[in-house]
């Protein structure tokens, strides 16, 4: 199957969906009190009506743009240079599962979790970088400690 698409139509798209998320979410995420025109929701629900628009625009100049470069799904997508591309996704989806993981498991473990699951999935072999991560993540337990910053 073919796919013609271009960087405009990609980031627009994305963004068009973030921005209708966080705006779904602002409600349930700033309770506000006041009857006033201003509220506490009213600078952040302007700033995402702000990215909707500019995400539609970008949408619109990618789909209305005439240099699209040619996209081929097919199985080979799953081979391993394809899968290659999906490192900085991969990564992306191992910072979200640590921001979900942290307040349910504690900051030690998740940052264990996270700091040594880079380094392997990096590939990194040495041992004394896995135990340098693991003593930061000690480190700055303690140093929030130190200064009476609580973390989960």
């Amino acid at each position: 199957m073919k796919i013609k698409l271009n960087s405009n139509m990609v980031t627009g798209a994305i963004f068009l969906v973030i921005s209708v998320i966080l705006h779904v979410l602002i409600p349930s995420q700033i309770k506000t009190y006041e009857t006033g025109s201003m509220t506490a929701a009213t600078v952040p629900t302007l700033l995402i009506r702000i990215l909707l628009a500019c995400s539609v625009i970008l949408l619109a100049q990618g789909l209305l743009s005439k240099d699209k470069k040619e996209y081929y799904i097919s199985t080979a997508l799953f081979q391993k240079e394809s899968l290659k591309r999906l490192k900085p996704a991969i990564y992306i989806a191992m910072l979200l599962a640590y921001a979900v993981l942290m307040p349910r498991i504690g900051f030690i473990i998740a940052s264990l979790l996270l700091a040594n699951g880079i380094l392997a999935y990096f590939g990194t072999r040495k041992w004394w970088f896995y135990l340098i991560a693991s003593a930061n993540v000690f480190l700055a337990y303690f140093a929030f400690r130190a200064i009476n910053v609580t973390l989960p």
